[in-house]
């Protein structure tokens, strides 16, 4: 073999190392991680502090529902629209964000949980030592490890259901976790209904008690069923929900009949729960069985330990008069993937 020859070829294999070990460079925004997200979803509230302003908490997760941390206010945007299209466009503004952590709002967690004790509970294995059934024992334990993640300062409250007349505030609002965990242990019979509808309107009225300054305030909604109890129709939620800028998360142990790739293309309980979560500003949970749960209130917990307080500053210039219903859509941006929720409230 000719010298030259054999300076080209390692010259070539030299080249190619390089070029391997250069592709690999990690991207600066860090999505080319192995661990990175392949799709993710944004949602929350908000509502209006001012005529140019308006604040509410964002939730980030991936393809898998954990939380997606790191963002800032470069990673977000905000356009409001309003009145008439005008051709193609309507009216609109866009604002300026503000996007903090929780520890650096200076905020913790408030959570009212619901769980359902109605009469499809009581059914499959019972656990003669504990004197419960399965599932009832695994629903319990789920709401106990939401209890064990609790911040110091964080605060729960836990209602009980089944029917209406069910509807049982087993431990108010408080940040001591031994009380929440007695109040998760304690055995309610009912064998009923389910008045889901009103007792998620009650976990929004009470977390709405506690101060929207001090708090990220969110509900958490667990059932094994359908609605068929309650004395308020499924609008209520949203109105309370919206008003009070509340996101209400739902857990449902649905029968896999009703189940669909992605939640809630069937017509029937999980499709009602994934419309409750979506509208309000949280996210739905499929459990396939009752074993499940306490792996799906973990990651209910980081996502929101990991929220955003979101504030949105518009410019005083060109908003719409007093009384206008406005549209705001939020877009998060991480990398290449994007994802867009939108809200409406009345300008004040």
């Amino acid at each position: 073999m000719k010298i030259h020859s054999l300076f080209s070829i390692l010259v070539v294999l030299a080249l190619s190392l390089l070029m391997t070990f250069t592709g690999c460079k990690k991207d600066d925004d860090g999505t080319t991680d192995p661990g990175a997200p392949t799709t993710i979803s944004a949602n929350g509230t908000l509502a209006p502090t001012s005529r140019t302003q308006a604040q509410g908490t964002m939730f980030v997760t991936d393809q898998d529902g954990n939380a997606v941390t790191g963002l800032s206010a470069t990673n977000v945007s905000a356009i409001m629209k309003w009145g008439t299209p005008k051709v193609a466009v309507m009216d609109s503004v866009t604002g300026a964000i503000l996007l903090q952590t929780l520890s650096q709002s200076g905020k913790n967690i408030a959570v009212a949980m619901t769980m359902d004790y109605s009469g499809s509970m009581f059914v499959g294995t019972y656990d003669t030592t504990a004197k419960r059934y399965r599932r009832i024992l695994d629903m319990e334990s789920a709401v106990k490890t939401f209890v064990t993640a609790m911040g110091a300062q964080d605060r729960a409250e836990i209602i009980k259901f089944g029917s209406l007349s069910e509807i049982k505030v087993i431990q108010a609002f408080t940040s001591d976790k031994t009380l929440l965990t007695r109040a998760a242990d304690t055995l309610s019979y009912d064998y009923g209904y389910t008045a889901l509808y009103s007792s998620i309107v009650r976990g929004i009225t009470d977390v709405a008690g506690q101060s929207s300054s001090s708090y990220a305030r969110a509900v958490v909604a667990f059932t094994d069923g359908g609605e068929n109890d309650s004395n308020v129709p499924r609008d209520s939620i949203f109105l309370s929900a919206r008003r009070n800028a509340v996101p209400v998360y739902t857990v449902g142990l649905i029968d896999s009949f009703y189940h669909t790739t992605p939640p809630g293309g069937n017509i029937g309980p999980e499709r009602d729960l994934v419309q409750i979560a979506d509208s309000t500003g949280g996210f739905y949970f499929y459990a396939p069985n009752a074993a499940q749960l306490v792996q799906i209130y973990q990651r209910i917990s980081g996502q929101l330990s990991n929220a955003y307080t979101i504030t949105i500053n518009w410019p005083s210039t060109s908003l719409p008069v007093s009384g206008t219903v406005v549209s705001v859509t939020i877009t998060v941006r991480y990398g290449s993937l994007t994802s867009t929720f939108t809200r409406t409230y009345t300008m004040p």
